[in-house]
């Protein structure tokens, strides 16, 4: 009843204010026209009027009685609220200017945070789009003893992960090239190859038609297949109809049985950005697959699963690996203890988002210390702005306002400054989202969930009144707590601040400069780091080499593949390469599988033995191995160390003869990497043949080349075993073309070659090598250009800070300058003391941005690439280019105070 009672005298309070105020004045004139007259009949206060008088001078001023009736009724909250917001907007509307500059400035800052948050939130926060996403987890092979991760996984061990009750369900996700056939001229489309459970694991429904069921359980291919929303409005146009009909895949008829809804992404690696455009399901056991099954032949790229309800993470990680110690007993010759041979589970989220969080929260945190820098400014000039007030404050003091009345009053003005920023920064966001997203990689995950959404707008409204709470608050306290007699004396004479005013106002402008140097530091850091990467020699010329991908069919029907054959394929091949070369501008033409195209695809690590060499236990010996042509180092410009290269005598009918490369050599043969040559090796994985897979044979070495940076220019260089392309041909392919013109323009020509020769086998992915590299980069680029971006700013920002605070200190002190002069201090004795105060706020600064990035900028150190966190030079180069900066900015001010007149200064004051 007590909180009605309240809640209804603030309604009547708010919303029939006249009313409530009449009733008030009427009781107050009440009291003291009655104590007027008891005065009266006591005979104390003479004449009626007298009486009155001094009743009215017990009371008090009327105002301050109504304020403390209010208060005792805590009816005034909302009221006191709405007066202060019409009372901050007139002073806004009073000074327009100031305001323009503060909602400018809050606005970027707030609308940078906003942006960056809802990348974040779609990234990193928001749950996979899944019932239930925290039971999804993906699952690695490792070989730890090899140092090789993501081995991928061979058909019987899927077969035992998914008896081990650890798993509600699990589907391997391996995607592949394939070539849509049947239409006026083939494309290339992306196909994901999974168990029929794989949607109902993912929990997901078509949004036309069906997902797949037990009985698309086969031994080899269903014939159904599920398309995505995309591939179905790019190749169908969106035709219902089109559920029931056969579409052509590698010359294969499938049958079209369902579409996923438009949201769907794989929650996983998939070869393009834009995820599969076909899934097809397959129960692994029959053809085209190996029969039997081979345990050590992994040609499954991983799996996803889900957990079963109630199971932990570290619960079932627990019991798989009681699974793999049993496994590793039962089939040691599949599994050597050398080996270490694991599997490993990691949420799907944190799979899905693998290292870019870092980079996010890092460019997180750049755009805080933007706002933060942005708030210390708008404190100064709220502070500056304060002190002309002083007057007028102490006045509102001197006549009853309580402090923390006038406290709330200043705080809401911050604050409404605050909202119109954020809403500022709304439209900004909203209205240039696309545009700013046009910069982030292309690789970045759930970039396609970044939307506005109601979190994002609560962030931006909490954020904006936070910020007008931390930019309003010192300010506000400052102007309050000055004495009412001081400050009205100040105030008449136009004296200046107080020293308080003045320490408080160059503290906030070295944590301006401190901050700033956070920023700058960092941003050096990360750019002496992309300088070190650019600098790198790939192994490689990237300039005027142009490339382009392929990819042979496939069949599940034996009888229709064209090219069922080493030596059907090795022919088709080399009059590829015969009519690519002798296209006009072209210095040279080679081939090679796609893992032999750097900074691509994922190159995994396999291991292999040497022969008569006993394998190091703790390190058995593992190397990435992909299929070159003769000519690819010639093509690619990688050097001869020792041996030969690959020749046209290297066919089938000779001796099986690998390349090496330096870093393979110098590990196994330290003392000369010309020592490999002539050595044997095989790799252990099996080579598949007729649906039977044989161990690998013995491979001569021939030849060693210099080392390609295959992984990225900026991770170490893992031993590389290259097979010739004419042994044995894969039905994957990358042309690669050297020539001095233009390479974008031969990617037609490249085309209508391959066309030419086969029209159901399209070429895709046509790029130029600088472009691979590039593209490679472009998350470091991304992370460095907006962190470089946002340091500029708060250099800027912290400049024009301290440049307007002993710009308006010296305007305050002319009086003083003047009087210094006349008697007798030259010009250089107000810049010395004028710089030196300047001087030593930027040197605090300095000292706090050092010490504080020295504590923050490792978090930056996984970002970092042949630098240390703590790079001295770094440290210092920046230091003194944020030292001279400010130092401009303060001497310009501090060389206009010598300027004064002290005649002038004299009659101002």
């Amino acid at each position: 009843m007590k909180l009605i009672r309240r809640l209804r005298s603030l309604f009547r309070a708010t919303f029939f204010r006249a009313r409530t105020d009449a009733e008030m004045d009427a009781e107050l004139r009440f009291h003291v026209e009655a104590r007027a007259r008891d005065l009266e009949r006591q005979r104390i206060g003479g004449s009626a009027a007298e009486a009155e008088r001094r009743a009215r001078l017990e009371f008090g001023a009327l105002q301050s009685t109504r304020e403390e009736c209010r208060e005792t009724r805590r009816a005034n909250v909302l009221e006191s609220f709405l007066q202060d917001l019409r009372f901050g907007a007139r002073m806004l509307r009073r000074n327009r200017g100031f305001t323009v500059i503060a909602v400018l400035t809050l606005a970027f800052g707030i609308g940078a945070n906003v942006a960056i948050f809802s990348v974040i939130r779609a990234v990193l926060l928001r749950p996979l789009p899944f019932p239930h996403p925290a039971e999804l987890v993906r699952i690695y092979d490792d070989l730890d003893g090899s140092e090789a991760s993501d081995v991928g996984m061979s058909i019987p061990e899927q077969w035992d992960l998914e008896r081990s009750g650890v798993f509600a369900g699990l589907s391997p996700d391996g995607g592949g090239n394939v070539n849509l056939t049947g239409g006026d001229h083939p494309e290339h489309i992306e196909i994901m190859t999974v168990s029929p459970n794989y949607f109902s694991i993912l929990g997901i429904a078509p949004e036309l038609g069906r997902v797949f069921n037990d009985a698309d359980n086969v031994p080899g291919f269903a014939d159904a297949v599920v398309i995505s929303d995309a591939f179905w409005h790019r190749q169908f146009g969106g035709d219902p109809k089109v559920i029931g009909k056969k579409i052509g895949i590698d010359i294969d008829l499938y049958t079209v049985v369902g579409i996923m809804p438009p949201g769907f992404r794989h929650p996983g690696r998939t070869l393009s950005f834009g995820g599969p455009d076909v899934w097809n399901t397959a129960g692994f056991s029959g053809y085209p697959f190996p029969i039997p099954p081979v345990r050590s032949y992994r040609f499954q790229s991983g799996a996803v699963a889900r957990l079963k309800p109630g199971l932990t993470l570290a619960q079932a990680q627990s019991q798989i690996e009681a699974l793999v110690a049993r496994l590793t007993r039962q089939y040691p010759d599949a599994y050597p203890a050398a080996q270490r041979w694991r599997v490993r589970l990691v949420p799907m989220q944190k799979a899905l988002v693998g290292d870019v969080r870092t980079e996010l929260l890092v460019i997180f945190g750049a755009v805080g210390f933007v706002l933060l820098i942005a708030c210390v400014n708008l404190a100064n000039l709220l502070l500056a702005r304060g002190s002309a007030r002083q007057r007028e404050i102490a006045i509102r003091l001197s006549v009853g306002a309580r402090r923390g009345r006038l406290i709330t009053q200043l705080l809401t003005e911050s604050v409404l400054i605050s909202v119109l920023a954020g809403a500022a920064a709304l439209v900004a966001v909203f209205a240039f989202k696309g545009f700013l997203l046009r910069f982030a990689p292309a690789d970045l995950p759930r970039m396609s969930e970044v939307r506005l959404d109601p979190g994002v707008l609560i962030f931006a409204l909490v954020l904006a009144i936070a910020t007008g709470v931390v930019f309003g608050l010192a300010p506000a306290l400052q102007t309050t707590r000055a004495s009412h007699v001081i400050a009205l004396r100040e105030g008449a004479t136009g004296a200046g601040s107080s020293k308080r005013h003045h320490r408080l106002s160059r503290m906030l402008v070295a944590t301006e400069i401190a901050l700033s140097l956070v920023l700058l530091i960092g941003a050096g850091l990360l750019l002496r780091s992309f300088q070190r990467i650019v600098a790198v020699r790939p192994g490689f010329e990237p300039h005027g080499l142009l490339t382009a991908k392929l990819w042979i069919p496939f069949t599940n029907d034996p009888k229709l593949n064209k090219y069922p054959t080493n030596e059907m394929r090795d022919a088709f091949y080399q009059e590829i390469l015969r009519r690519v070369s002798a296209l006009p501008g072209i210095e040279g033409a080679s081939l090679g599988s796609n893992r032999s195209l750097p900074m691509d695809e994922q190159h995994n690590l396999v291991p292999f033995s040497i022969e008569d060499r006993q394998a190091d236990m703790d390190h058995p010996p593992a190397a990435e191995a992909s299929h070159v042509s003769p000519r690819y180092f010639a093509v690619l410009k990688t050097p001869l160390i020792a041996g030969r290269f690959f020749s046209d005598s290297d066919n089938p009918k000779s001796s099986f003869a690998v390349i090496v490369d330096e870093t393979f050599a110098r590990t196994y043969w330290p003392n000369s990497p010309g020592d490999a040559v002539g050595k044997r090796l095989r790799l252990n994985i099996g080579v598949q043949s007729n649906l039977v897979v044989a161990p690998d044979p013995w491979r001569t070495i021939v030849g060693v080349v210099g080392d390609m940076k295959f992984a990225g220019v900026d991770t170490p260089n893992a031993p590389h075993i290259f097979r010739t392309f004419l042994q044995a041909p894969p039905y994957d392919a990358v042309i690669y073309v050297r020539t001095s013109a233009d390479p974008r323009a031969l990617g037609d020509a490249i085309r209508r070659e391959v066309l030419a020769l086969d029209p159901n086998i399209p070429v895709f992915q046509v790029r130029t090598m600088e472009e691979i590299v590039s593209g490679f980069l472009a998350e470091r680029r991304f992370a460095l250009e907006l962190l470089a971006v946002f340091a500029g700013i708060a250099l800027l920002v912290a400049s024009i800070g301290i440049y307007g605070v002993m710009a308006y200190t010296f305007s305050r002190r002319t009086n003083e300058i003047g009087i210094r002069i006349a008697l007798g201090a030259t010009r250089a004795d107000i810049l010395r003391m004028a710089l030196g105060e300047g001087i030593a706020t930027i040197l605090l600064g300095l000292a706090a941005g050092l010490v504080g990035s020295v504590l923050l900028t490792r978090f930056i150190q996984s970002m970092l690439f042949s630098v240390k966190p703590t790079d001295p030079l770094t440290f210092m180069t920046i230091a003194a280019l944020l030292a001279a900066t400010t130092l401009l900015a303060c001497f310009v001010p501090a060389h206009r105070a010598t300027r004064v007149d002290p005649l002038i200064a004299l009659r101002h004051e």
